[in-house]
C-alpha cells in the first residue's frame, strides 16, 4: 500500500488535523507494511540474527560462509571471473554422499573440461552414451593410484610407454617390437628378429630357419627342446662353417656337428676326438 501520512493541520491544535486514533491507525499501518516488506510480519530482518528470507532477489551480493540447506532447483546464471572460491583459491563443493554430478541432456552426456594455463586449448572428460552404459547404475573409473609420483591415463590413439603392466591373454595387432622377457605362447606370424633364448615348441613356418626361404644364423648357447625336426622342400639347413684352426679351437663336446671348410667335410665330435661324417 502507498504510505499513509498523518494530517498534522495548518496551525498548533487549530483542529484540521487528525485525531489521536486515526494518527495511530496510520502509524500502526505503515510499521505493518514495514515489518511484513522487511520481516515476518512481526520481527523485522537482522544481520545479525538467522531467519529465512522467501523469495528474495539479491543484486551483486557478497556471500560469506557456508551455504547450506536442501533445494529442488538452483540457477547461477553469472559469475564474476574470480569464479567461487575457497580459503586457498579452489572450488570446493561438499556433497553429504560425496558424489558431485554433472547431469546430461538431449542428446549430449555428461562433461567436465580442463583447460590450459592460458585457457586456449581443454580436454573434456565426457561420460558414455547411454547406450554404452549399462542398467546397474553408474560405472566405476577409478584413477591411478599415488604411488608414482607423475602418471598419465593411457590412450587409445596417442604413442605411449608402459612400465610395469601385465598383459593377461591379450591380442596385440600390427607392427610392432617386442623387448624384454616374454613368458607364454604366441601364436601366428612373427616378422623380424629374435634375440635371445627361446624355450619351447615353434610350430609354423620361421623364415631362415624352418621351411623358409633365407638362410638365418643362430647366436646363442643351445637350442634345446626334446628334438629339433627340419621340414620343407624350399631350402635346407646350414651348419657352422669352420676352418680346422677355428674347429680345434672350439670347446667341444661330444655330439657337435660342423663344416669343416679346410676338408671340405662334415664332421662330429664323438668319442673325444672330430670324425668326418663322409
Amino acid at each position: 500500500m502507498a504510505k499513509s501520512a498523518i494530517g498534522v493541520g495548518n496551525n498548533a491544535n487549530d483542529g484540521t488535523g487528525d485525531d489521536l486514533r486515526s494518527g495511530a491507525i496510520k502509524i500502526n499501518a505503515n510499521f505493518d507494511e514495514i515489518y511484513n516488506e522487511l520481516g515476518d510480519g512481526t520481527t523485522l530482518a537482522s544481520a545479525s540474527s538467522t531467519q529465512t528470507l522467501t523469495n528474495k532477489t539479491l543484486t551483486a551480493p557478497t556471500i560469506n560462509g557456508a551455504v547450506g540447506g536442501t533445494t529442488t532447483s538452483m540457477t547461477i546464471t553469472a559469475l564474476t571471473t574470480e569464479g567461487i572460491q575457497n580459503a586457498t583459491g579452489e572450488l570446493e563443493i561438499t556433497a553429504a554422499n560425496q558424489v558431485v554430478e554433472i547431469q546430461g541432456g538431449g542428446s549430449n552426456s555428461g562433461a567436465i573440461t580442463l583447460n590450459c594455463e592460458q585457457n586456449s586449448h581443454g580436454q573434456k572428460i565426457i561420460a558414455a552414451p547411454h547406450s554404452a552404459l549399462n542398467s546397474g547404475g553408474p560405472s566405476t573409473l577409478t584413477l591411478p593410484s599415488t604411488g608414482v609420483a607423475s602418471q598419465e591415463l593411457v590412450s587409445t590413439g596417442a604413442t605411449q610407454t608402459l612400465s610395469d603392466k601385465t598383459l593377461t591373454s591379450p591380442t596385440i595387432t600390427g607392427t610392432g617390437a617386442i623387448a624384454g622377457t616374454f613368458t607364454g605362447n604366441i601364436t601366428g606370424n612373427v616378422t623380424g628378429n629374435v634375440t635371445g633364448n627361446v624355450t619351447g615348441n615353434v610350430t609354423g613356418n620361421i623364415d631362415g630357419i624352418v621351411g623358409g626361404n633365407t638362410p638365418a644364423a643362430i647366436t646363442g648357447t643351445a637350442i634345446s627342446g626334446t628334438s629339433i625336426a627340419v621340414t620343407g622342400t624350399a631350402g635346407a639347413m646350414t651348419l657352422n662353417t669352420v676352418t680346422t684352426t677355428q674347429r680345434d679351437a672350439l670347446s667341444a663336446a661330444n655330439g657337435m656337428v660342423v663344416y669343416n671348410s679346410t676338408t671340405s667335410k662334415i664332421e662330429a665330435y664323438a668319442g673325444g676326438a672330430w670324425v668326418a661324417l663322409h
